[in-house]
C-alpha cells in the first residue's frame, strides 16, 4: 500500500509498506479520507513529541473496515468509521481516575503508531465510532477534531449569557467558536490576522479588530503564538478564565500580581476527557455544520500540493483532507 512515512526531520515520503494485520481489539481500515492537522506540520518540521523514525502520520482519519481482529464484537467488516487517535493505557494512575486523556503512557496514531495517511492503518477497537451513511467520510476526520474542541469549551465551564474571545482564527478557533455559541454564549467573538479566516466564521461570531481591555468571561487561546497569551490576559474581566488549547511552545512570562489582585484563572485544554460520542453527535448536528472547515480535498497522489496548501494557504483554506480513492 502507498503511505506518507517521516523519514526524518522534514522529510515526508511517499512509500511502498505492506498492508499492517489487525491484532486482538483492532480492526483494519482501509482509509477514505485523513485529514491534515496543524500538530502533523509541527512533527514534521520540529518533532516536538520525539517521533521515532520512520513512522507513517496521519491521526485524523475515517474509512471502512476491511478486517476485524480476535475479540472484537461491536464493529465488523464494512462499517463506516471515524477514529479517535489518542490510546490511554487504561492501567494507570491517571487512567484510574478518569483522565485517561492525560495518561503518561498513551499511544497515538502518527506519533508512536503508524497512522492514518496510508492506504490502511489499525486502530483499537474502543477508539472507532461507526458513522451513519449521511456523514461524509471527510466530515468523519472531525471526530477526533470535534472532541478536543469540546475539551475545550468544557475547561471555559458554564458559558451560558457569558461573553466569550477565541484568540485565533484557524480550523479550530472556528470549530470552538461554534461549539460556544451552541453552549449558550451570550456574545462570542474571534481574534485573529488572517482576513479570509475571519471571513469563513459562521454568522453570529463577531470579529474583534484592535485590542479591548478586560471585557471578556472567557478567552481560549486556540493558537501557539506566545505573544498572544498575554493579549489573552488583558482581555480578561475580573474573575475571567484563560482556557489555553494550543500548545505554546516558547516560555511566556506571567504577570500572577495581576491574577493575584484581579482572582483571574489559567486552565489547560489537552486532549479530550472521554468526549468521542459527543463529537460524535456534533458530527451529525446540522446547525453546527463543522464540515465547513474543511476548505479543501484532494486526492492522495496530490499529497504534496495538499501540504503545501494546509502549511502556507493560510489566506485561502482552513482544513485540507486527503482524498483516497
Amino acid at each position: 500500500m502507498k503511505a506518507l512515512r517521516l523519514e526524518g526531520l522534514d522529510r515526508l515520503t511517499e512509500v511502498a509498506i505492506p498492508r499492517p494485520s489487525p491484532g486482538a481489539g483492532e480492526v483494519l481500515i482501509q482509509t477514505r479520507a485523513a485529514t491534515i492537522c496543524t500538530s502533523d506540520l509541527h512533527d514534521i518540521r520540529e518533532n516536538p513529541f520525539g517521533i521515532k523514525y520512520p513512522r507513517v502520520m496521519g491521526h485524523e482519519g475515517a474509512g471502512i473496515i476491511a478486517a476485524v481482529g480476535p475479540d472484537v464484537e461491536r464493529l465488523k467488516s464494512g462499517d463506516r468509521v471515524a477514529v479517535h487517535p489518542v490510546l490511554p493505557c487504561g492501567v494507570c494512575d491517571e487512567c484510574l481516575r478518569g483522565l485517561g486523556h492525560l495518561c503518561p503512557a498513551m499511544s497515538h496514531l502518527g506519533i508512536d503508531r503508524d497512522g492514518c495517511f496510508a492506504g490502511y492503518f489499525v486502530q483499537r477497537a474502543d477508539r472507532v465510532r461507526i458513522i451513519q451513511d449521511h456523514i461524509s467520510f471527510a466530515a468523519g476526520t472531525l471526530l477526533e477534531p470535534s472532541a478536543v474542541c469540546l475539551e475545550a469549551v468544557a475547561r471555559a465551564g458554564d458559558v451560558k449569557g457569558k461573553t466569550v474571545l477565541i484568540v485565533g482564527d484557524g480550523p479550530f478557533g472556528n470549530m470552538i467558536a461554534r461549539m460556544t455559541k451552541k453552549a449558550g454564549a451570550g456574545r462570542v467573538l474571534v481574534s485573529g490576522r488572517t482576513p479570509y479566516r475571519l471571513r469563513m466564521m459562521p454568522d453570529g461570531i463577531g470579529v474583534l479588530t484592535g485590542t479591548a481591555d478586560r471585557f471578556a468571561d472567557v478567552v481560549i487561546l486556540a493558537t501557539g503564538d506566545a505573544d498572544a497569551v498575554n493579549a489573552s490576559m488583558k482581555a480578561l474581566r475580573r474573575r475571567g478564565r484563560l482556557v489555553v488549547f494550543s500548545a505554546v511552545h516558547q516560555p511566556v512570562p506571567i504577570d500572577f500580581f495581576s491574577i493575584h489582585v484581579l482572582e483571574q484563572e489559567i486552565a489547560g485544554a489537552c486532549n479530550d476527557e472521554d468526549k468521542i460520542d459527543e463529537a460524535l453527535q456534533c458530527l451529525c448536528d446540522e446547525s453546527l455544520a463543522l464540515e465547513d472547515v474543511i476548505t479543501h480535498q484532494l486526492p492522495f497522489r496530490n499529497w504534496q500540493a495538499a501540504f503545501a496548501l494546509a502549511r502556507n494557504g493560510h489566506d485561502e483554506a482552513l482544513k485540507v483532507t486527503l482524498i483516497f480513492d
